[in-house]
């Protein structure tokens, strides 16, 4: 496939009652308009030295940063929708497709870790690959390929079949590193906190999305004239369709980053080729890249494990039917359309108080909140009861991944997607880990209420990113070269988001 063109291309989405804003800096060529007396780029919206938007405005669809916006949520949502598709539907394919040999809880939960290990190496590899070619490549790429085995899952006719598509399938969950890098080299330091979250929220609310509209699907299927057994497989393919879909447009519609798109910028010599494996190596070798890849294991992580067994909890524990149970499942991810966002906003509030001291108070409070939240709804006895309570629930968790991001694009800015990769990956280490909790301990409230154990004791890890180094609200500070560490200048240690 070939590249879009990189010639001026935003004039559709200006309106005429506004003028554009002068970056005073940047590459002709570039931008939406050149300025016809200094040579310099023009965007809609005002932009810092990177050219990074300045203003988060969702609703809009201007290029390059608010379209790049709406394609980095609405692939990972469409991702996600069709990674979790078949979560909410086990139980009951367990009971009319005893072929695949699913009916026991064991065998459930070994697919649902199967499902998302998938995702741990493809988000160590995105990472570095959204670094050298750029978030467009890296996403549609995922989207396009991965959805192949989400088409043919409904082919399986064995245990083995139906795990190995889903381990494939998983990867679709690759595309939240991309999405993570995505906002981070096109927002600006003041709202960049935010634009992760809301992105992440939003995307993270395709597997609330799923729980509720699956079964629906299905039903709908059967309402066709076909039982259940073939009703699944012929509703796999709405989530793959979705999924290709979404892939095609972003490739030829979006740009990587605020000055175009990766190739044009390297073949013009207006960027360096990022080298993948440098880009691996030194988030690697940062300590502070592992200490949020722990702590991401237990929020992200957390989310994964609900979105894989919420539905069947609420069937087994409350004796629901599959189209109830998945639809109050789906609160649980319903909650990302504003949750994460908070949890972002949140973070950048605290930042523009109190330095990276704020940012990493308001991780620590959202972490021992979600691991007390937890601890609450394992203990749920009473649907009318376990139900608000897991919307609170929800809510922290979802507010620990937005403080976790409102971190990461600050630990070492000219390789954030190594550090994304690494982090994003711990979610799902911490999916795989924690389902074998889930897997081995009976009844599911008691493998919930040790899963609060080990929420509430990981979030004081939170602390390592404090000590030793003094933290300062130094927001004002010149701009210094990135290092391997947090650096006490929070905000403006992001010097080179873009610079590979």
């Amino acid at each position: 496939m070939a590249d879009v063109d990189n010639t001026p291309v935003m004039e559709e989405t200006f309106e005429t009652t506004e003028e554009p804003v002068n970056t005073g800096a940047g590459v002709a060529g570039a931008a939406k308009f050149i300025d016809p007396e200094t040579g310099e780029p023009m965007y809609k919206w005002p932009v810092d030295e990177k050219h990074r938007c300045k203003v988060l405005k969702p609703w809009r669809f201007d290029r390059p940063h608010h379209r790049a916006f709406f394609y980095a949520w609405s692939s990972f949502f469409f991702a996600f929708f069709g990674w979790f598709a078949l979560s909410p539907l086990l139980v009951n394919i367990g009971k009319f497709s005893p072929d695949i040999g699913i009916s026991e809880k064991e065998d459930r939960v070994t697919s649902n870790i199967i499902g998302v290990a998938g995702t741990i190496l493809m988000r160590f590899i995105i990472g570095p690959v959204a670094d050298r070619w750029g978030p467009r490549w890296a996403q549609a790429g995922l989207l396009c390929v991965f959805s192949i085995p989400a088409y043919l899952v409904g082919t399986a006719q064995n245990f083995a079949m139906f795990c190995t598509a889903r381990f494939f399938i998983g990867m679709l969950g690759g595309t939240f590193v991309v999405t993570q890098y995505w906002t981070s080299i096109m927002f600006a330091k003041n709202i960049v906190g935010s634009a992760n979250a809301t992105s992440a929220g939003w995307g993270n609310l395709g597997g609330g999305v799923t729980n509720a509209l699956m079964p629906q699907f299905v039903n709908l299927m059967e309402a066709f004239g076909l039982d259940y057994n073939m009703a699944w497989r012929v509703a796999m393919v709405i989530p793959a369709t979705f999924t290709l879909v979404i892939g095609i447009l972003l490739f030829f519609f979006a740009d990587d980053c605020p000055d175009g798109n990766y190739r044009f910028l390297i073949m013009s010599g207006q960027k360096h080729a990022t080298n993948p494996w440098i880009s691996f190596g030194r988030a690697a070798l940062n300590p502070r890249s592992w200490v949020l890849h722990l702590t991401y294991a237990t929020c992200f992580g957390v989310e994964l494990v609900m979105n894989g067994n919420l539905a069947s909890y609420f069937q087994t524990s409350f004796g629901l039917d599959e189209g109830t149970a998945g639809l109050i499942a789906s609160l649980f991810g319903l909650m990302n359309l504003f949750a994460r966002s908070l949890g972002g906003i949140t973070s950048d509030f605290g930042s523009s108080r109190w330095g990276m001291t704020g940012r990493l108070i308001v991780f620590f409070v959202t972490e021992i909140m979600e691991g007390l939240m937890l601890l609450t709804f394992s203990r749920m006895t009473v649907l009318g009861a376990a139900i608000p309570t897991l919307i609170l629930f929800s809510i922290f968790v979802q507010m620990a991944e937005g403080a976790t991001f409102g971190v990461v694009p600050f630990v070492d800015p000219r390789y954030t997607g190594g550090i994304s990769g690494i982090v994003g990956a711990g979610g799902n280490v911490g999916a795989v880990l924690l389902n074998l909790l889930i897997r081995n301990v009976s009844p599911t409230s008691d493998a919930f209420l040790y899963l609060s154990f080990v929420v509430l004791g990981v979030s004081f890890f939170v602390l390592l990113l404090i000590w030793p180094f003094k933290i300062e609200n130094t927001m004002d500070a010149p701009e210094q070269p990135a290092k391997v560490i947090i650096e006490e200048s929070d905000e403006d240690v992001a010097e080179g988001h873009v610079s590979g």
